[in-house]
């Protein structure tokens, strides 16, 4: 028989375990933001950064972009500084070609920005060296082909060019779906995005809807619409979050949850480097190759594509798809699955795309090629 003495016990220790728990939880979070608990449906914007982010990259169509006559410093390769800067067209400088006409324009990622590296090292800067002409690099990190598709399409009547080049990483396909990269990349608050989607096999999009800079100071009037209109909402975020209470949340996705834990723990000991990171990142990918395999998700990203092709055509510019994989895509090809070539193979023949897979696996060193 259960006494109210046993009963108090019982709660007591409950209580206990939660309060353990959530201290727990707060300290992997120091160093480990992907374990996302219950305020992190409403998270609070830093006000100093956003400011920031206002100033230099907000964008109320595309959701964020380089603002041309800017610069800036990050950290490259060995940890050595780096600077950027962008001219008056928002196109990255392109030492040597600054006065000449572009004839080819990059669009796409950070891949196509060529971050980490300085001007003078990116991949635009040294094809205008062995053609002689200049590739406009109009490249924003973390993208997606339909940010810079819509960026092309803004602006491409002001600086046309003869050949357009959309170079992407395969997880393209997982920010086509993304609305609010919050909820996909965890603590990424400021970066809302416009999205297509895909309705009676026709395109139709979802414009950037925190358009305004008063917004950000009510994003919970928003946040159903945000979360209805964000494929990750229900298929990462919400299964992700440890609420109340923590003991039983933890087995809401624990084939995810414990080994995060684990890998958490030990980096904060010290015993282990990045490897919660690590785990992220590959759980993205496994997530991205899912969708290069969902018939639903394929459509939408071939029509993106055809859509940049028609834009082209009718413009009588050549459409170029250029896809450069990412460091854990390579482990994958590697060991047989090249999962978005079957993508690529099935685009139609008048769209020219070339696979930087090709061209890495002939490499005898891969590593030293995406090495910081």
């Amino acid at each position: 028989m259960i006494t109210t003495s046993h009963f108090l016990i019982i709660v007591i220790a409950l209580i206990t375990i939660e309060c353990a728990l959530a201290i727990f939880i707060l300290w992997l979070r120091q160093s480990c933001p992907w374990l996302i608990i219950g305020r992190d449906e409403h998270p609070k914007l830093d006000k100093r950064g956003l400011s920031s982010f206002i100033k230099h990259g907000w964008d109320s169509e595309l959701g964020w972009i380089r603002k041309p006559n800017t610069s800036g410093i990050e950290k490259g390769r060995h940890n050595v500084d780096i600077s950027y800067q962008i001219d008056a067209s928002g196109a990255r400088l392109n030492p040597g070609f600054e006065n000449q006409k572009p004839e080819i324009l990059a669009y796409g990622d950070s891949y196509a920005f060529a971050r980490q590296v300085n001007d003078n090292e990116t991949w635009p800067h040294y094809m205008s060296q062995s053609l002689g002409i200049n590739v406009a690099n109009y490249g924003v990190g973390n993208y997606g082909f339909d940010q810079a598709l819509l960026r092309l399409e803004r602006e491409f009547d002001n600086r046309p060019a003869s050949i357009v080049v959309m170079c992407v990483v395969p997880e393209t396909m997982s920010r086509i779906h993304a609305y609010w990269k919050h909820y996909s990349e965890y603590g990424n608050t400021f970066a809302f995005k416009p999205r297509f989607e895909l309705v009676n096999n026709d395109l139709t999009i979802r414009p950037n809807l925190i358009e305004h800079v008063s917004k950000f100071e009510a994003l919970d009037d928003f946040r159903l619409e945000l979360a209805a209109a964000d494929y990750f909402y229900k298929a990462k975020f919400k299964r992700d979050i440890l609420t109340f209470p923590i003991s039983l949340s933890l087995f809401r996705n624990p084939e995810r949850t414990f080994p995060l834990i684990w890998s958490a723990f030990t980096d904060r000991l010290g015993l282990t480097r990045d490897k919660a990171f690590i785990r992220v990142m590959r759980r993205n990918i496994d997530m991205n190759r899912a969708l290069y395999r969902t018939p639903e998700s394929v459509a939408l990203f071939k029509s993106l594509v055809l859509r940049f092709a028609d834009f082209c055509k009718q413009r009588n510019a050549a459409p170029v798809l250029l896809m450069i994989p990412q460091r854990m895509d390579i482990e994958h090809i590697v060991q047989g699955d090249h999962y978005y070539k079957d993508f690529l193979q099935a685009l139609p023949k008048h769209i020219t795309v070339a696979d930087a897979a090709d061209t890495l696996m002939n490499e005898p060193e891969v590593d030293p090629l995406y090495q910081r």
